[in-house]
């Protein structure tokens, strides 16, 4: 009898983890995300390195590629940008990505289209 519950048990336990596994598996994986800034003095970043408006837009090509996502800051962005700042959202208007705008250096929030936080 004791044989019998240690196999039922092991046998349950066999069908919990094969669920977790199936489940995760059935995850889609997070899309791959740019994090692109732009400062005020016009110097573009491409997850933290300094980019150029061309390298950005290979980036930007691979990224389409992959089906990612662009989080874009710009710095004071209260003020004028500069010139770099309208190539990049060219660039990124141009390769068709999805775009999330971020107050933020951290990109730790999200901007809706009317210049208010989205909650999250």
């Amino acid at each position: 009898m004791r044989n019998m519950s240690r196999v039922g048990l092991a046998g349950v336990m066999f069908l919990v983890v094969m669920n977790a596994f199936t489940s995760l598996a059935q995850q889609k994986p997070a899309p791959p995300i740019l994090k692109v800034a732009v400062m005020a003095a016009g110097r573009i970043t491409i997850n933290g390195t300094s980019a150029t408006v061309e390298s950005l837009r290979t980036s930007l090509k691979k990224l389409s590629q992959q089906k990612g996502v662009v989080w874009y800051y710009r710095e004071a962005s209260k003020t004028e940008p500069p010139p770099e700042a309208m190539q990049v959202i060219q660039a990124i208007i141009d390769a068709r990505l999805p775009v999330r705008l971020s107050s933020r250096p951290d990109y730790s929030d999200a901007i809706g289209m009317d210049g208010k936080p989205i909650k999250q």
